[in-house]
């Protein structure tokens, strides 16, 4: 077996699209729950609050696992950049 694995096959740009609708389409509905939930503001601040906390895990996940599925001279040269210089920053 070769110690190199073979690069994944890129998603297709209406897969990506497919995704990104989806992802807003839930956290508007989600959002849309919370504001519409028969409780004060301050618990509805709370679940809000939490939805935010939600969907930043998520998009460290995300960058987790692109992190676990790069090479390891990639993975290496990314974890030695500077705090702040992720994807998100480099509007990756």
């Amino acid at each position: 077996m070769s110690p190199h694995r073979a690069a994944p096959e890129r998603p297709n740009r209406l897969w990506i699209s497919f995704l990104h609708i989806t992802f807003g389409a839930c956290l508007v509905l989600v959002g849309g729950g919370i504001v519409a939930l028969p409780l004060d503001w301050e618990l509805r601040s709370g679940f809000a609050a939490g939805l935010v906390a939600l969907v930043w895990s998520s998009f460290t996940l995300g960058e987790t696992m692109v992190l676990i599925a790069q090479d390891p001279a990639q993975r290496k040269r990314r974890e030695n950049e500077s705090p702040g210089s992720g994807p998100a920053q480099r509007g990756i």
